[in-house]
């Protein structure tokens, strides 16, 4: 093998192929960056205080994706851009368009921000509709029944392990499920993945539904601290 052809292969090897995260990270940094309304040089400074030394030409290949970051990089980035490391790691909308966590794994971007909140595995819920009358499809109807039942299962065991065990009782409590809940509810109604004005209607008959559930748990709490 020729010295020279032995180079190229060595070049080749060490390319960087980023992947659909490693690229998102990458326009996420530039994107803040200059919502922040910093330069390069700003955030090479602000890592090297902190004690990782990053020149604002390592800055640079970041943004464009020719650098490779580590697990350590995307948080000394995120806390020189004082974001969090989800604000970089996440898509930009939480919203029921699809995007790749990996190659082979694409899911909605709100499923994403969910999965990544810990509130739900990284898979997309089951449709709530499915055929329950005289004449429907049985069959479709027992399948949803399946697939909802999976996703319970998989939701249960991801929420054992996805936060800590303080936060996890905190978050089973029905009032603070119930102000999750409302706090969805109101951000699809304000935001743009409602629809129309009939699925934001039916949207703030929900939101108002579970706000009066949630008045009747912090009823409860309240009695249970007099007590």
């Amino acid at each position: 093998m020729s010295t020279l052809y032995f180079r190229i292969s060595i070049m080749a090897t060490n390319a960087v192929v980023a992947g659909p995260t490693s690229k998102r990270v990458a326009a996420n940094i530039e994107r803040v960056r200059k919502a922040r309304h910093l330069k390069q040089k700003d955030v090479s400074d602000a890592l090297g205080a902190m004690g990782r030394a990053t020149l604002t030409t390592v800055v640079s290949k970041i943004e464009r994706g020719e650098r490779r970051i580590d697990v350590d990089d995307v948080v000394a980035m995120a806390l020189a851009l004082k974001v969090s490391p989800l604000t970089l790691l996440m898509p930009v909308e939480a919203d029921e368009q699809p995007v790749k966590l990996t190659d082979d794994c694409e899911v909605s971007g709100r499923t994403a921000w969910a999965w990544a909140l810990g509130r739900e595995p990284a898979t997309d819920p089951p449709s709530d509709g499915y055929p329950i009358g005289p004449g429907d499809d049985s069959v479709a109807a027992g399948e949803a029944d399946m697939q909802r039942q999976e996703y319970d299962r998989l939701r249960t065991e991801y929420l054992a392990l996805a936060l800590p065990q303080g936060l996890q009782r905190a978050a089973e409590r029905p009032a603070v499920r119930l102000a999750r809940q409302i706090e969805e509810l109101v951000a699809d109604i304000a935001g743009d993945t409602a629809g129309n004005a009939v699925d934001r209607a039916v949207l703030l008959r929900m939101a108002k539904r579970r706000y009066q559930q949630l008045g009747i748990e912090l009823d409860e709490i309240e009695d249970q601290l007099k007590g």
